[in-house]
């Protein structure tokens, strides 16, 4: 038998197991490759996924347009399209999940989510253009979202349609390029595929418009409650506050937060990540959850501006005093509301002065 032969052999008796070992050693890749959005290496790797991606897809069309006879490749494209969208996913999941909240973008992870590990069940779909085109778009649209507020060195909602603006343009273009290239095979496809994108755009504006999107490309770095923060001459900061217990390995302050008779307030202290040369402002709201009405009740909201570049985040803190029993949160968001962090805590009195630990922030 010919050597070729049995490398296809091997292919497909195996294919499903390739494709999805593919897909964990591309995610686990991308959780050590991707770190930040303004990093030349990951936007190298992420444009180089867009443009196999785009590049088999055309090739897939323009094959189906010409009823070209298998070849050599034929079997590798479904395969190659389904590592690149996994790996596109796996990529802008990791990078979207360090922006935000898990319970305010859950909607918006499980989707992702959902896309990475379907990548591999809904194989079959890949023959099919429009389904190709949705989930090209969708990667497309994630990936211009995240990059041109670095571009631009700025966020916010005008900010945001622009970017969706910029996604729009390029998908039309790509679209303009598949028709010239295979319109027989897409004369009855394209207005379908259009519609698809046109949904995807439209849900995507709603999903950031109600702060379910995280806030790329912001960061959360490190957020605690603290009972002192000082700030040092050389930019350091000297933090006093409750050890969590061994087995909160998520937190990195105590989720109990002890008062007295004559200390009654707390620190909330903050380290947000924004790409180099990026400004704005962020807040801290502090909220205490009122069991009358069931509802958590603003008490404060204080504003800072950040300034992008420095890896670990650009530092801040906020002040609350006259705190009282009960369950507190700050949460650390954008001036649109978007949740970037959110640090909760329950309020104990006590007659004693608990024992803290220190550390430099």
């Amino acid at each position: 038998m010919h050597p070729w032969q049995d490398v296809l052999n091997f292919w497909h008796r195996h294919e499903r197991h390739i494709g999805l070992g593919a897909l964990v050693l591309g995610f686990i890749l991308d959780s050590f490759l991707l770190t930040r959005p303004d990093q030349l290496l990951d936007n190298v790797i992420l444009l180089s996924y867009l443009a196999i991606a785009g590049g088999v897809i055309l090739l897939m069309t323009m094959r189906a347009a010409r009823g070209s006879a298998e070849n050599k490749l034929a079997p590798f494209l479904p395969v190659l399209l389904q590592f690149c969208f996994g790996s596109l996913s796996s990529g802008l999941l990791v990078l979207y999940f360090r922006s935000g909240t898990i319970a305010q973008s859950l909607l918006f992870f499980m989707f992702l989510g959902a896309l990475l590990v379907g990548n591999e069940f809904l194989k079959s779909r890949y023959a099919q253009f429009r389904f190709n085109i949705a989930i090209y778009y969708l990667l497309l649209l994630c990936y211009v979202e995240l990059t041109v507020p670095v571009l631009l060195h700025s966020i916010g909602p005008l900010v945001f349609l622009l970017s969706g603006a910029v996604s729009i343009g390029v998908i039309a273009a790509y679209l303009w390029v598949l028709l010239v290239c295979a319109r027989k095979e897409l004369v009855h496809h394209i207005r379908p595929a259009g519609v698809s994108v046109a949904l995807i755009f439209a849900a995507f504006n709603v999903l950031y418009f109600i702060n379910v999107i995280p806030p790329v490309p912001l960061a959360m770095r490190e957020l605690g409650i603290y009972h002192s923060v000082l700030k040092h001459s050389g930019g350091g900061y000297t933090a006093l506050y409750e050890p969590a217990p061994w087995w909160e390995v998520w937190r990195s302050t105590s989720g109990q937060y002890v008062i007295t008779a004559t200390s009654r307030s707390a620190f909330c202290f903050s380290s947000v990540f924004a790409p180099t040369d990026l400004t704005a402002p962020i807040y801290h709201r502090w909220e205490y959850y009122n069991p009358a009405i069931k509802e958590w009740e603003e008490r404060s909201r204080l504003a800072f501006p950040i300034s992008g570049g420095r890896s670990e985040g650009y530092r801040g803190f906020s002040i609350k005093t006259g705190l009282t029993a009960g369950e507190w949160r700050c949460d650390v968001e954008t001036a649109s509301g978007a949740l970037i962090g959110r640090a909760s805590f329950t309020v104990v009195e006590s007659p004693v002065t608990p024992s803290l630990s220190q550390k430099t922030l």
